[in-house]
């Protein structure tokens, strides 16, 4: 069995979506990328290019305001 790639526990993204008590697959589905997309965003491989309509979206999603949103989300330093 192929070892599942685990996300970067350290990633703000990861810790603002497991506060919403969302999955990958969720946040995935609710821009329509995949799966691995969201992870390359969780590890810092690549930034997400979000539209303001998609910033707007995330913020709902998370339950957060956009001042409470990361500049970066790969970022590792304390919030």
């Amino acid at each position: 069995m192929a070892q599942r790639d685990t996300p970067n526990m350290e990633s703000k993204l990861v810790a603002l979506r497991l506060e919403a008590g969302l999955t990958q697959k969720a946040l995935a589905d609710a821009f329509g990328v995949s799966e691995q997309a969201v992870r390359n965003w969780e590890h810092g491989k690549v930034e997400p290019k979000f539209t303001l309509a998609d910033t707007k979206k995330l913020c709902k999603l998370l339950n957060k305001t956009l001042e409470e949103l990361p500049d970066s989300f790969s970022d590792k330093s304390p919030a």
